[in-house]
């Protein structure tokens, strides 16, 4: 509310100006005491007095007025409010849930009155923040699927214009954070102090809990396939329980076991022998007891692909080398992968008596290109191999010596390879560390050893790798080494995808590292992964679309990723790529080079989804991929009920402000103290700088002559 105090006038020029304002008066009217013709009085009076005023204003502008005034405004301090209503706010503790707890404090007077004084601004917030109205608290229900504290802040600021007003932000909640970015960081960069007011215990309730189930993503008809899942529990010391395994509603087989207590993992298996192809669901459900806080955590769902038959690789060497022997052995360890080996002699044919032919090469799902020599790589063999690679057959190429002298930038191989190696010295010596690069975490060959720590900074280093001339904008980057140097990439070509190693020496990798925290096991599953990834058919249209994984829970974002090619099947930039959710919106995904679009999608609902990924350039279509994925039931909230109070700490240091239980809240509203506030507020108008004094000059002298016009004297 604005109050007007005082007002002023003063002249930052001349005042001397202002004294001939009355000579200027007398000398007008001296000039106007005769006219032609002759007008009545009052004419000649307004005659006078227009022409006065003009020239009185232009005369008192050079003397430079100023006009000052004061005035006093009574400010509200502003106090955001966040209140966590989300599944974990449902714990039970001391007879009350965590929410109800805090709506008794918001209801109470001495609440209303320790803030009565300020402009409240309320949020409510599970995975996402709405607004709140905290009169009607008390009919305040828990919703959602996760917690995305980051997201209630960020929303909470972000609305508020006049952030100077804002006195604090008091952050109601149990701290369970399990969606979205580090909320810690954002509170640093927001600059606004942050009380935290966290309830409840670090005790979890009776729950039995069916934490994580694995198998392998691709399997085979008539092979035995493992399902490994992990149990926890709470409260259940002792108590039995039943853990069965479903194929959409027919219970395939179900196990007992004893419950541990104060969240012990349990570890249970399955073995099962599937007899038909395509992708599988199988549910595992834990049988749920008495007073449990929740069943949504006694299912869980695991997806995989059941093939007709094993995939078949060969192995077509340059030679024997210490590299094709660990490769073999890596690939024949994995009962699914069928491994044969042909290599080749000094006269340019294969040992075993085998003459070459191009179809060596049919039936095979994978052909590994082991340090080739140069008839491998120009000879008919090369011709044959882009040939079949081109018709969906997958290609790892492994470089070494062989490769590094008898490389042919003309080689038929080139136009296969993602990228091209040097001609001349393309093989660097020196240690060369490996990491998984940003893109390979979303790879399907890599993202399961990269869910926690990335494992091949673990690895020792590599004697080396080959340069390349540039990097074609279509691969996409796997392994990479200091300085983002590419080691490791995959592309396409035709129907079949590519994999190129610019190193050798992998069976180093093993060797130095057996004995040391099991990490031998990083490489040879590399290359298990990769076979099965490449034996899969590729999509032959223009865009390529999956989500990261086929399984997810309930408040998990979903993550879409797509390739997309031009009319060549090279990589295209600039498209526009939009997801169509079955009866949802389209969004769209962002791009991230060299023809890769990601994007993430959260807050859906249980249930299976199906979806179509459409792409557009110039707003011309030119083509789609569709897919589906599961939201199972089981959500991220549940999986630690636990408060965390530490976090709250974390959050309210890093803002400025201070962490406090919710029995504290009186000490909270104390230390931030909101009162209004009288600001005095001076300001001035110089009235000879704006342009409206001179325009008032030009209408009054605009007037005296219409008015002498009319009167017949101009």
């Amino acid at each position: 509310m604005f109050e007007w105090s005082d007002s002023s006038f003063y002249l930052e020029g001349s005042g001397y100006f202002l004294l001939l304002l009355p000579v200027l008066g007398a000398f007008v009217a001296w000039v106007y005491r005769y006219t032609h013709p002759e007008v009545e009085q009052m004419r000649r009076v307004v005659l006078v007095a227009l022409r006065t005023a003009a020239l009185g204003l232009l005369l008192s502008l050079l003397a430079e007025p100023v006009v000052g005034w004061w005035s006093q405004q009574v400010i509200r301090p502003m106090v955001l409010v966040l209140l966590d209503t989300s599944p974990s706010m449902k714990t039970t503790e001391q007879d009350h849930t965590r929410l109800e707890q805090i709506i008794a404090v918001l209801k109470s007077e001495d609440w209303r009155a320790g803030l009565d004084q300020a402009e409240i601004r309320a949020w409510g917030f599970a995975e996402s923040a709405y607004p709140l109205a905290l009169d009607t608290v008390a009919v305040i229900n828990v919703g959602g699927q996760a917690t995305n504290i980051a997201q209630a802040i960020a929303t909470a600021v972000e609305s508020v214009g006049e952030r100077e007003r804002v006195e604090g932000l008091l952050l109601f909640s149990d701290g369970a954070h399990n969606l979205g970015r580090d909320p810690v960081q954002l509170a640093d960069e927001l600059g606004v102090p942050i009380y935290t007011l966290g309830v409840g215990g670090e005790e979890m309730p009776a729950d039995i809990q069916l934490a994580s189930v694995r198998t392998v993503e691709t399997g085979y008809i008539g092979q035995r396939q493992q399902i490994d899942a992990e149990l926890r529990s709470w409260g259940y010391d002792g108590r039995q329980a039943e853990v069965l395994l479903y194929e959409g509603e027919r219970e395939l087989q179900r196990q007992s076991l004893v419950l541990g207590g104060q969240g012990q993992m349990q570890s249970v298996s399955f073995n099962i022998t599937p007899q038909q192809a395509g992708p599988r669901i199988y549910r595992l459900v834990v049988t749920p007891a008495e007073g449990e806080f929740t069943r949504a955590d006694n299912e869980v769902l695991v997806f995989t692909r059941i093939l007709e038959e094993r995939t078949r690789a060969l192995l077509l060497a340059g030679g024997p080398s210490t590299d094709l022997a660990f490769i073999r052995r890596s690939l024949a360890a994995d009962s699914n992968i069928v491994v044969e080996t042909l290599i080749q002699r000094e006269d340019d044919a294969l040992y075993g008596g085998v003459d070459w032919q191009a179809t060596v090469l049919q039936d095979r799902d994978v052909v590994f290109l082991v340090n080739p020599g140069a008839w491998l790589l120009n000879g008919a063999p090369a011709q044959d191999l882009v040939r079949q690679v081109h018709s969906g057959t997958g290609l790892v190429f492994v470089g070494g010596v062989k490769t590094a002298e008898d490389w042919r930038a003309d080689s038929p191989l080139a136009e296969l390879m993602p990228l091209q190696p040097t001609p001349s010295s393309p093989y660097v010596v020196g240690e060369a560390l490996l990491r998984i690069s940003a893109q390979g975490r979303h790879h399907p060959i890599v993202r399961l050893q990269a869910n926690e720590a990335d494992p091949w900074i673990r690895l020792p280093p590599l004697p080396g790798y080959f340069r390349t001339i540039e990097q074609d904008p279509g691969p996409m980057v796997l392994i990479e080494g200091e300085g983002r140097v590419p080691i490791i990439v995959t592309g396409t070509y035709g129907k079949g995808k590519i994999m190129m190693t610019l190193a050798a020496s992998f069976w180093r990798l093993d060797l130095m590292s057996s004995g040391v925290d099991g990490q031998p096991r990083t490489i040879r599953e590399f290359w298990r992964n990769a076979t099965k990834w490449l034996a899969l058919d590729a999509s032959s249209g223009r865009i390529r679309a999956s989500t990261e994984r086929h399984v997810y829970r309930a408040g998990e974002e979903v993550v879409f990723s797509a390739q997309v090619f031009d009319e060549l099947l090279r990589p295209q930039r600039g498209a526009s790529v939009g997801v169509k959710l079955v009866g949802g919106e389209v969004f769209e995904l962002r791009e991230q080079g060299a023809g890769h679009y990601r994007g993430l999608y959260g807050g859906l609902a249980p249930g299976a989804y199906q979806y179509e990924v459409l792409a557009d350039v110039d707003g011309v279509e030119i083509g789609s991929d569709v897919g589906r994925f599961v939201i199972e039931e089981h959500s991220i909230e549940f999986s630690d009920l636990r408060a965390d109070q530490l976090l709250l700490a974390e959050l309210a240091r890093a803002s400025g402000g201070s962490a406090h239980p919710l029995s504290a809240w009186e000490d909270v509203l104390q230390k931030l103290a909101p009162s209004k506030k009288l600001v005095e507020k001076a300001q001035t108008q110089a009235l000879w700088g704006p342009l409206w004094p001179g325009l008032l000059a030009i209408v009054l002298l605009a007037s005296e002559w219409l008015l002498r016009k009319r009167s017949g004297m101009v």
